[in-house]
């Protein structure tokens, strides 16, 4: 887990400012030659070379007499490393606690001489370098208690490097923290702008909902207005098509009494024939009567002219009758055809009646379809309204909580 300074005084462990002595002077080991091609964590960027402290190093055979004198030499360190005769740590020397040691009564005497292994840590905490910054501060703050305060050896490839302090592993820890919030303000700030652009695309569905719902509404009011123009069209070639067959009866009708005026008008003919026929067998008669006939002889001549003008009356009938009898046949099948096509156009208008009913349903249905994304898209960019004021208001708690953070260290 990451510590902060807070969190360490309230446990009530000392840091580097409490420890005026040891935080005077500090000086760290730098990622040079010391350490080529040292790994670093791949999840923070923080670098252990930066806080690693150079401490004494003594041999557990050496006195305590030399560790004092070595601690005097190194008034800033705050401890000293312990190794064996391989070069390897195999404990830790806390510069107060061995002073501590040696300030009891008779403490000098007993341990002056002695070697240094008698009074060290000898179960230190040796970590590597490579391993991950948080690792090592929750591997320092699981030991007990009596140890909190301890030194933790940093070594590489059994190579000793250094020592992190308390007061290191805090800066560690803050840095560690920082780069979380920051990492969560960025993901925020990235999952803001991520919101921003859908909540741009919701307005443009919006917009484009509204004016596919007016289309659509306009679609469905043109196509019910098509359909009533169409029907009174169907119910149009529907009369035009009773016209014409009415029509084609009444020629039929007229072609039948033309053909019986025909009939008289032949009748008409052969009576005015035989009429002459008569006359002049009366205007014979009359001649071989002499003086007695002549008055009958005009009457027959009178009736022999009235025959002729009606042979030639019934023959101009006749030639009329022909003429119309003509021009009604010519009517007739011009109303035959036409029928035949009003029929065929009501059929077309009867089909194009269909089309423009399933267009009515399918624009009907397509408005409502319009208007369910309509209100979709306003659920969803209310939704969208509300994430995006949450992701706010937790920036807002992110850098109100930065400031507190940073005002209590201050």
């Amino acid at each position: 887990m990451t510590i902060s300074v807070l969190d360490l005084q309230m446990e009530g462990v000392s840091t580097s400012a409490d420890r005026k002595a040891g935080a005077v002077g500090d000086k760290h080991v730098q990622d040079t030659k010391a350490n080529p091609g040292r790994k670093q964590a791949a999840t923070s960027s923080v670098r252990l070379a930066d806080f690693i402290r150079e401490v004494p190093i003594l041999h557990a055979d050496q006195s305590c007499k030399e560790m004092i004198a070595s601690f005097k030499r190194n008034e800033e360190s705050e401890c000293a490393i312990i190794c064996g005769d391989d070069g390897a740590p195999v404990g830790l020397m806390m510069r107060n606690q061995f002073f501590m040691r040696l300030s009891h009564r008779f403490g000098a005497d007993l341990f002056y001489e002695k070697p240094i292994a008698g009074l060290m840590d000898s179960a230190p905490l040796i970590v590597d370098s490579e391993q991950e910054p948080q690792l090592i501060i929750d591997q320092a703050l699981n030991r007990h208690e009596s140890l909190l305060y301890n030194c933790v050896i940093v070594t590489h490839g059994g190579r000793t490097l250094g020592t992190l302090t308390v007061a290191d592993m805090l800066r560690i820890s803050r840095q560690l923290q920082q780069e979380a919030i920051d990492g969560q303000v960025q993901m925020i700030h990235g999952v803001g702008q991520r919101i921003k652009d859908i909540d741009a695309a919701f307005t443009v569905v919006r917009e484009s909902s509204k004016q596919g719902e007016a289309t659509s509404a306009e679609m469905v009011d043109m196509t019910l207005s098509g359909k009533n123009e169409l029907d009174k069209v169907t119910d149009a070639f529907r009369r035009l098509a009773d016209n014409s067959k009415q029509q084609e009866e009444q020629m039929s009708g007229l072609q039948a009494e033309a053909g019986s005026i025909s009939r008289v008008s032949r009748l008409i003919r052969e009576l005015a024939e035989q009429s002459n026929l008569l006359a002049i067998n009366a205007s014979i008669e009359a001649a071989r009567a002499g003086e007695h006939g002549r008055g009958f002889a005009v009457v027959a001549s009178e009736v022999m002219k009235l025959a002729q003008e009606t042979k030639r009356s019934a023959e101009e009938i006749t030639e009329l009758t022909g003429t119309i009898l003509d021009a009604i046949g010519r009517t007739a099948a011009v109303a035959h055809d036409g029928k035949a096509e009003a029929a065929a156009s009501e059929i077309c208008v009867q089909e194009a009646g269909r089309v423009f009913a399933d267009l009515f349903r399918a624009a009907a249905g397509s408005k409502s379809s319009t208007e369910q994304i309509g209100q979709q898209s306003e659920q969803a960019y209310g939704q969208m309204k509300k994430v995006s004021e949450e992701i706010d208001k937790l920036l807002q708690s992110y850098f109100l909580h930065e400031v507190n953070k940073t005002t209590i260290l201050d």
